[in-house]
């Protein structure tokens, strides 16, 4: 009897270990799948060779310059400045997640052309910057207001309008909630809440519930740079910006971030607003869809609020056009 008894314990035994090391793989399995959704989400990419092989605005011949700007926490960061002496009217245009200056380029151009001075820049962690952790706006915001502080400086009594994609839309709109001097806002595929975002992203990646690898990956942020996700939400700031103008525009086949987010926010506020969902078109995707009538609903959009006179500049945009 003690044999078997014995047997049986030893049994229950090795049943307990194997669960306690499966326990232990599948701890260690979602801690290592939430330090990915962390790393690619927060962790600035590394330095490229090919970061100094970019297109600037010398490629599009514009009067421009290139200037160093330091935010309020000391980060430094690069920017450009395409001039259009005796202008006040500004667009100032943030670029997305992990995205480059260059990337937006020809908006920039075209609204040069069309009579704004137009100011990219570069965000903390960024080629042309110093590193430092993405924060989906919470601190990059940091860099818009060194950028309007820069603007207001040189363009003498300026009239600023601000220009976002995705992450850089975020930045736009938390920026412009604490700088009443910002006229208007156009804002291309924006989230209207970073974790339900992060959340809906991660569920689609891995087919299982977001919530538990997006928290443990907020922890991470917490702890790395003390910003919490909930600090990221562009909906708790909507009443802050009335009864300022607000466009936004978003891609009808946005896979990475849903129409409904650009929808939630327009429906939320109260201020004067418009709304173009361009079919077809994919993340940050409707300029590249039409750019001609991109350009021609932008610049009408900041001429309007920010009073520069451009009809001669503008095509007519027909009904069917708009979507």
């Amino acid at each position: 009897m003690p044999t078997v008894i014995e047997g049986a314990a030893d049994a229950a035994a090795a049943d307990l270990g194997y669960i306690v090391v499966a326990a232990a793989l599948l701890l260690l399995a979602y801690i290592a799948a939430s330090y990915v959704v962390y790393r690619r989400a927060f962790v600035p990419l590394k330095p490229s060779i090919l970061d100094d092989f970019a297109f600037t605005p010398f490629e599009f011949q514009a009067d421009s310059e290139e200037v160093e700007l330091v935010t309020a926490d000391k980060i430094n960061f690069g920017a450009w400045h395409f001039r259009q002496p005796g202008s006040p009217q500004t667009v100032i245009v943030s670029g997305g997640h992990k995205g480059q200056r260059a990337s937006t380029l020809g908006i920039a151009a075209a609204l040069w052309r069309k009579g704004f001075n137009v100011i990219l820049y570069s965000y903390r962690g960024m080629a042309g910057s110093d590193r430092s952790t993405v924060t989906f706006g919470i601190k990059e915001v940091l860099e818009l207001q060194a950028v309007i502080a820069f603007a207001r400086k040189r363009i003498p009594n300026a009239r600023i309008g601000l220009l976002g994609y995705s992450m850089g839309a975020v930045v736009s709109l938390l920026g412009a909630a604490g700088e009443p001097g910002v006229e208007a806002l156009v804002l291309d595929s924006p989230f209207s809440d970073l974790r339900a975002i992060m959340v809906e992203n991660v569920r689609k990646a891995v087919r299982l519930p977001g919530s538990p690898f997006v928290w443990l990956a907020g922890l991470m942020l917490r702890v790395r740079s003390g910003c919490r996700l909930s600090d990221c939400s562009p909906m708790a700031v909507l009443s802050s910006l009335e009864p300022r103008p607000l466009f936004f525009i978003h891609g009808g086949a946005d896979g990475m971030t849903s129409v409904n987010h650009s929808r939630r926010l327009y429906d939320a506020y109260r201020g004067p607003r418009e709304i173009w969902i361009v079919q077809g078109a994919p993340h940050a995707g409707a300029y590249f869809a039409d750019r001609p009538l991109y350009v021609e609903r932008v610049a009408g959009f900041f001429a309007r609020h920010l009073g520069l006179d451009i009809s001669g500049h503008l095509r007519l945009v027909e009904d069917e056009e708009v979507s």
